[in-house]
């Protein structure tokens, strides 16, 4: 059976300040949480909530001072963006493209995914796993939750051509899409699942994906690609 992966507890704070200033709820100039507030509200060493506050502040979300606190950046002009080359897709343009089904499931959130997701802890949720294949080799490991709001008949799917985003696309298009680019070492299980045998192999490329419709988080996933089938250009 595949883990569900685990969100560092600094990230799950940068995405409920993200969630809060993406959806409009805290303006340009608006006192977030202090960091005493943060790990008091989840459960955290004040060095956590610090890293948290900081990180998005190097990211230009926050602006900090000290004795102040930390107050919403105004927006910076759009640099450059990074291509991410959509590998499911060109298995799909050669007609190549097919998806197992590793897991269909309802579960409660528990608080550090209802922080990430903008629940309710206990709040009903759908988790889907899914190894994504071009010809007979797997080149995407994926899991995704989605919220039972947006998508209702998302556990009756059969998913073996179409794939998930592409059908959560379809009947409830995302306002706003996040990607996060990270390297990670691929555990066992996904080790097994994409076929990396050797420890040489165990390099993989994470993209997270976070869609939101208006103030509401529609689905988050998690692609855990080979490192040696991706590539990223800048457009």
């Amino acid at each position: 059976m595949v883990n569900a992966i685990k969100f560092p507890q600094f990230e799950v704070i940068k995405q409920y300040v993200r969630g809060h200033i993406n959806s409009g709820r805290w303006p340009v100039g608006t006192r977030t949480p202090s960091e005493n507030e943060l790990s008091a509200s989840f459960s955290v060493s004040r060095m956590t909530a610090r890293r948290a506050l900081q990180e998005l502040a190097q990211e230009g979300l926050l602006t900090r001072a000290p004795g102040l606190g930390s107050f919403v950046a105004q927006p910076v002009p759009a640099k450059p963006s990074i291509e991410l080359h959509n590998i499911v897709a060109i298995a799909q343009s050669k007609g190549a493209y097919s998806c197992q089904v590793l897991s269909l499931e309802q579960i409660s959130a528990d608080a550090e995914l209802a922080a990430l997701l903008g629940f309710e802890i206990d709040q009903p949720v759908y988790r889907a796993r899914f190894l994504h294949f071009d010809g007979r080799k797997a080149i995407q490991w994926q899991e995704i939750y989605v919220n039972p709001k947006v998508a209702p008949a998302f556990l009756k799917q059969k998913f073996t051509r179409v794939v998930p985003d592409e059908y959560l696309e379809w009947i409830a298009p995302s306002g706003h899409v996040e990607y996060r680019v990270s390297a990670v070492l691929a555990r066992s299980s996904q080790r097994r699942a994409l076929g990396l045998m050797k420890d040489s192999q165990n390099a993989c490329l994470q993209i997270t994906r976070i869609c939101t419709r208006g103030s509401m988080v529609a689905s988050l996933s998690k692609l855990v690609h080979p490192a040696s089938l991706y590539q990223l250009g800048t457009t």
